[in-house]
């Protein structure tokens, strides 16, 4: 169980904010230090970006290459969020799950039913070109609604790249990819039902007024 860095209390599942002292904690760090040369150490680069949550400076961490290319992303070291280039989000998932080849239902309820409550909205700039970020779903009961620029990157909260973690590992990417084809088969249909709508109607008024086929 992680706890508190500040009061020592117990955190909630996969939330950084202490919710007794209101400190925040990288809960997230031990998924990224995997070795002594990955990301978190002390000459870890400035970033030239602020924290697109409090504000606060962030650093610009090396995550190896995760799908065969470098990637990096920005922490905050107040807050502990990050800030991942677009599209590169999916590699580091991919690089940190083991399994999800398989759904484990129950934990993928227990994920989406117990995701943090949000006591207001709060859309947040981009930290790269300062324009609000769309705020996105990621998958189907991973619990995490993140803040996405398309042009830039996804922002993620601490402990939520936890939580995409055992979403991923609980089978929820597949869960996801199913919901896909499920929601696409469904608009297909519904595309041709309204085909055929139209030309039984066209069948029905050239019927009425006489026209032969």
């Amino acid at each position: 169980m992680n706890r508190c860095r500040n009061c020592a209390a117990p955190l909630q599942a996969f939330q950084g904010r202490c919710e007794y002292c209101g400190s925040s904690n990288d809960i997230d760090r031990e998924l990224l230090i995997r070795d002594p040369g990955a990301p978190g150490r002390p000459d870890a680069a400035v970033s030239k970006y602020p924290c697109p949550a409090c504000g606060g400076a962030m650093k610009n961490l090396d995550l190896g290459n995760p799908g065969g290319e470098p990637v990096s992303a920005d922490q905050c070291g107040q807050c502990f969020g990050l800030f991942f280039p677009f599209y590169k989000l999916e590699a580091v998932l991919n690089d940190l799950s083991k399994y999800g080849f398989l759904t484990d239902a129950k934990r993928l309820e227990d994920l989406s039913r117990n995701a943090v409550a949000e006591t207001g909205v709060a859309y947040r700039k981009c930290p790269v070109c300062a324009k609000l970020m769309n705020r996105i779903n990621f998958g189907q009961r991973s619990g995490v609604v993140t803040d996405q620029c398309h042009g830039h990157g996804v922002w993620l909260d601490s402990g939520e790249l936890r939580r995409l973690v055992e979403w991923r590992n609980s089978g929820g990417q597949l869960h996801d990819e199913l919901y896909r084809k499920q929601m696409e088969a469904e608009r297909l249909k519904r595309e041709q039902r309204e085909k055929e709508k139209v030309a039984r109607y066209k069948r029905e008024a050239n019927s009425r007024d006489g026209v032969g086929y």
